[in-house]
Formats: C-alpha cells, structure tokens, sequence
C-alpha cells in the first residue's frame, strides 16, 4: 500500500494584517456584512484558522461553484455574499482576493448557474478557472483525472501552491505571452522535486503509486489478480528500445508513403498503388493466383492506417490525406513514434486498450509461449462487465475476442510476438522488444488519469 500522503500546505507564509483573528477583522464591517462573510469563510476554512490559510483556488472553487449551486439562498444573496468577502479580504490587506470576489466574472457566474440550462455556466466556469493562472495544467508529463485520490489531491494543491507564489511574485502573469508554457514548467518542477514528507520521494512518483494500485485493483478478479503482480515490475522507467525504428518500419514506411498528401478512393480507403506496394514490401496477403486490390484485403494496412488517423499522425481534408506535423517529426524520432504507438494500443479509455495490457500482462507473466486460446479467454474473463456499448448494454464475450485480435494483429506487424503453429495449436510469445512495448504500455495505462464515465 502507498504510504500515507500529507496534506498540501497552507499559504502560511503571508504576513501583514490576514494574520489577525477573523473576528477582529470582520469588526470592520458592518452587521449584515459581517454575517455573510463569516459562514461563507466557515464553509471554507476549520474553526480557528487564519485568512492567510486559505488558497485562490479553493476561494474560486467556493465562487464559482459551491456558493451558486450547494448555498442555499436567493440570487441577490449570493452576490451579497461575494461582495462582503471582497470587503473582508480588502480589510486584510488581500487585494488579489478581494479582486477574485468583486470582478464581473464572479458575478456573470452566479447569475448563469440560476439558469436551467447549466452548460454555459459550466464552460465559462472552466474558462475562469483555465485563466486564473493557479489551476495546475496537464503537461506532457502528466494529465490530471476528475476522479482524485488522496495523493492526487494532495499533489495538485501542492502545485497550485507554488503557482499562486509565482503569481505573487509577478513572476506568471495570466494573460502575458507566454504564460501557459511557464504554469506548466512550474508544475512539472513541483512535481519532480524531492519531498522530505515523502521520504526523499516525489510527488509523481506518489501519485503515479496511487494511481497504478487503484488500476489494479479494478473488477473482475481474474483482471485484479493478474495486473496487481504486475505493478512491482512497472515502478521504474522503460526504456525504449534500440530496435525501435526497426518495429516500426512499416508504421514508418506508411508514413512516408503519405508524406505531403494521398488521394483517397471515393470509398474512403487508400489507393490501389499504394496497397500494392504495402504488400510487395511486407508479403502480407500472398495467397497464390490472388491478387490485392484494395486495403480491404490487408488487415495489417487498415490497422496501421486507422493508427495513424486515432494518434493524429495522419490528417484528412475532403478525400486528401496528408503527414501531420507531429507526423513529421515523429517519421525522424523512433523515441517519440514508439511511445505514440505504445499509448495508443494501450490506452485506457478503451476496451481494446485494456484488452492489450491483459494479452500482455498474461504473456510476461508466462515467460514462455502461450496458447493462444488461453490468452483470449484470459482477456475475455478480465474485460467482463468493464465495458459497454454506445447504447448501454454491456459488451458481450466477442469484446475478449475482438480485443485479442487487434493487439496481435498490430504485435505481430512489429515483430512483439512470435507466432508458432504446430496443427491445430497456435501459441504466441513475446520477443525482446515486444516485452519492452508490453511494459511501457501497462506502464503508461496504470499511470493514466481517472476519469469520471
């Protein structure tokens, strides 16, 4: 179990007159005032505390959205409610506060979630909260889940911290050019650093320990069992492999077949002279007398085609397709075309995703060949109840089936498995590399964010 996750800090460090008692302060306004402003700083901070306890972001969690939807009073009231904050922050010295209370956005706000259509106060609360410059981005190294554990929790107050004080400081201007990319260098430097309350540990490495073991411990058994003893195996980096560009040669191949545009049939798939020369390159289709025509008749080639389309390396305009420019850079990166590939096999928010770290996990497990049959039932038992279709039933046995197909389809085109087949029986087993795609991907989708269905 992941150790116990301190709280983050209180912005304690402020001086000045926030550090007076609340009543003091509150003596400076008048009666009604001074009611308003008492229970609306009961609701956010424990009896006793000091003003300067209280962060931005938990201030605008209360404007923006607590005090219009869970406050239990008229419309004027809760303006009035927001205009004696501004006072009582104003009478401590708080002036960003104060301005977070009094501006027009705060306003605008509750009077949209009195509406009964609540999308638009939805959308222009996230809009407030994206531009205030103390919600913590997704990075590159980590996207946050709307569904938190204590660490995560922990770890995103910690971060927004550290964003309020450059905010402070004058160091991030929301709005100034530039500041988006410098919020997310902050946040990425907060999470990284060394914690003495994690033991010389960061708040990464903590919040992606939670999040794995909350991946594991995820329905049916048979799923639970098999990737929890996976997770001692997925606590250090994966290496990309050497022989990454290797693999990849024919993800690669078809993209730079692609390179600056390929008209597409009016049927929508790639031309005939392309899926010819797929197949005299890779013999995939080499059925004697039978000749290819058309992508449909190469099951790796649409795979890759449909790969590169879901991870935006190719784009579409009217029939054209054409390289995209992460496509570009990803055709001279095999680092950067390896974990694109490996993310998206595996990704969690997909029952084919979830399907591949089962047929994966079952393979490192084994270390050995496995039969075939028994990987697909493993998968089938472990996506059991998981998933459901577009119109709400719960997908059936063939999700087990279909699952498996797929990720052997795309391993077996990048050299991941090797296939043997003796009679009836087919085994699978993975190879070098293919360990190291299997690893990286259970990695990446254990340390995938939580996200509410």
């Amino acid at each position: 179990m992941a150790a116990r996750f301190p709280g983050a800090p209180r912005n304690s460090n402020r001086t000045g007159p926030c550090e007076q008692p609340i009543e003091t302060l509150l003596a400076d306004l008048d009666g009604p005032s001074a009611d308003l402003a008492r229970a609306a700083v009961g609701w956010m901070l424990p009896e006793g505390a000091a003003l300067n306890q209280l962060s931005q972001v938990e201030l605008q969690e209360f404007l923006w959205y607590q005090l219009p939807l869970k406050w239990m009073a008229e419309t004027g009231e809760l303006h009035a409610v927001a205009s004696s904050l501004a006072d009582l922050f104003t009478s401590a010295g708080l002036g960003r506060y104060a301005a977070v209370c009094g501006s027009p956005q705060t306003h605008r706000l509750l009077d949209l979630w009195q509406h009964d259509d609540r999308e638009p106060a939805r959308k222009a609360m996230n809009e407030a909260i994206r531009s205030s410059g103390v919600e913590p981005p997704d990075t590159p190294l980590m996207a946050w889940g709307s569904v938190q554990g204590q660490a995560e929790h922990a770890a995103r107050r910690w971060v927004s911290q550290a964003l309020e004080q450059a905010v402070e400081a004058g160091e991030l201007v929301p709005g100034q050019r530039g500041w988006k990319q410098l919020a997310v260098r902050i946040t990425e430097v907060s999470l990284q650093l060394p914690r003495l309350e994690l033991r010389g540990g960061s708040l990464l490495a903590a919040l992606g320990r939670e999040r794995a073991e909350s991946w594991a411990n995820g329905y049916p058994a048979v799923r639970q069992d098999l990737l929890t003893r996976m997770l001692p195996m997925l606590t250090g980096e994966v290496a990309v492999p050497a022989q990454a560009g290797a693999s990849l040669m024919p993800l690669r191949w078809l993209l730079e077949r692609v390179g600056s545009g390929v008209l597409l049939t009016r049927a929508g798939w790639l031309p005939k002279a392309l899926v010819v020369e797929a197949n005299e390159a890779f013999r995939w289709f080499d059925l004697l007398g039978v000749n290819v025509r058309s992508e449909s008749d190469l099951p790796e080639l649409g795979s890759l085609n449909e790969l590169a389309r879901r991870t935006r390396l190719i784009s579409k305009k009217g029939r054209r397709v054409f390289l995209s420019s992460l496509g570009r850079r990803a055709v001279g990166d095999p680092d950067l075309l390896w974990r694109i590939v490996v993310a998206d096999l595996f990704s969690a928010g997909t029952y084919e995703g979830e399907g591949a770290a089962l047929a994966a996990a079952t393979l490192i497990r084994a270390n050995a060949p496995v039969p075939y049959p028994r990987v697909e039932s493993t998968v089938g038992a472990g996506l059991l109840g998981r998933w459901r279709t577009g119109s709400g039933e719960v997908l059936g046995a063939w999700s087990g089936v279909d699952a498996t197909c797929e990720f052997g389809l795309l391993a077996d085109v990048f050299g991941w498995i090797e296939q043997d087949h003796d009679g009836q029986a087919r085994t699978w087993a993975l190879t070098g590399h293919g360990r190291q795609a299997a690893l990286l991907g259970l990695q990446v989708q254990s340390r995938s964010p939580r996200n509410r269905a």
